[in-house]
């Protein structure tokens, strides 16, 4: 695989998105755009910046949850792929809503960040067409 990935990270805990940025800032097939810390960033950044992968988590104190924003996105055109880090049960998440763009589902609590680049780069093979040069 040639081309980077190019994901967003959007997570409301700043202490998971500094860690997971540090570790997957030295993974060569990944470049991150941004990271999001609020819903109105999140948004934001995904109309700014298209990522192909957005890691986001379900549960938030914020306005909108992560399934809402993915229902969002799922209305237009151009939509990254979702890969959902959370808490919440996977069967329950993936069952109700596949007409979502989930590409992919990691359960916390984990403790190696290596099983989110293996579900990036499932998700970038599967989901995301390589652009012709």
């Amino acid at each position: 695989m040639n081309e980077k990935i190019k994901i967003l990270i959007a997570d409301d805990n700043k202490a998971f998105c500094e860690l997971l940025s540090k570790y997957l800032i030295s993974i060569e097939n990944i470049e991150i755009l941004g990271i999001a810390n609020s819903d109105e960033a999140e948004i934001n950044m995904i109309d700014n910046l298209n990522p192909e992968i957005v890691i986001t988590d379900l549960m938030r104190n914020r306005q909108y949850s992560g399934l809402e924003i993915i229902r969002k996105y799922k209305q237009k055109e151009k939509s990254p792929i979702f890969l959902i880090i959370s808490a919440a049960e996977r069967q329950t998440i993936i069952d109700e809503n596949e007409e979502l763009n989930i590409g992919g589902y990691i359960k916390k609590p984990f403790y190696d960040y290596g099983i989110i680049v293996e579900e990036l780069i499932t998700i970038k093979e599967k989901y995301i067409k390589p652009k012709n040069i």
